[in-house]
């Protein structure tokens, strides 16, 4: 396990009026079972959530970065927790309470893209909004995946129009300054 990062205070929060407009489709919604099919020409591959990680490592793909917090739709599953202790890799642990994203979670993010290394992050808190700094922070061409419940995976391919997307989402939240 590398080290923890502490937190700053400092990152955004989102707006009660902004969460609805987080729920449109962005991207392409794919199956569990045409995943592996999809990321076939993937260069570097972000999951964001537990089921969408175990489903990928289950296949023999084990994504650049993954970010969990051992809960599926906010219900702790130390199931999750074991299974993905069967997959070896380094882990940075970080807090990021629900509808936040902190300086601390965008810095893990940041580490993952700039020392490539099947790196996980496990979140203390919730996970849910992790989608838009991977997004923000991608390099072209990053395949970006998170769960949309009782729908499927949502699949990203990182390029401009994408990205923007996700800039204007973090515009629109509420920065917090730390103090």
């Amino acid at each position: 396990m590398e080290s923890s990062r502490s937190g700053s205070g400092k990152g955004w929060k989102l707006p009660e009026h902004m969460r609805d407009e987080l729920k449109i489709v962005v991207g392409q919604i794919v199956s569990e079972e045409d995943i592996a099919n999809e990321l076939e020409d993937s260069s570097f591959i972000v999951t964001v959530g537990d089921v969408v990680t175990l489903t990928l490592l289950d296949l023999g793909i084990v994504p650049d970065i993954s970010i969990v917090d051992y809960q599926t739709q906010r219900i702790p599953m130390d199931e999750v927790k074991d299974r993905l202790a069967e997959f070896d890799q380094p882990e940075v642990h970080v807090l990021n309470p629900a509808t936040e994203i902190t300086w601390e979670l965008w810095l893990a993010i940041e580490d993952g893209y700039k020392n490539p290394r099947k790196l996980r992050i496990v979140v203390d808190g919730e996970e849910d909004l992790a989608a838009i700094p991977c997004i923000v922070q991608a390099p072209e061409g990053a395949t970006v995946i998170y769960g949309i419940p009782f729908k499927g995976l949502m699949l990203l391919r990182v390029d401009d129009k994408i990205r923007a997307l996700a800039l204007e989402a973090l515009k629109k939240m509420e920065k917090q300054d730390g103090t």
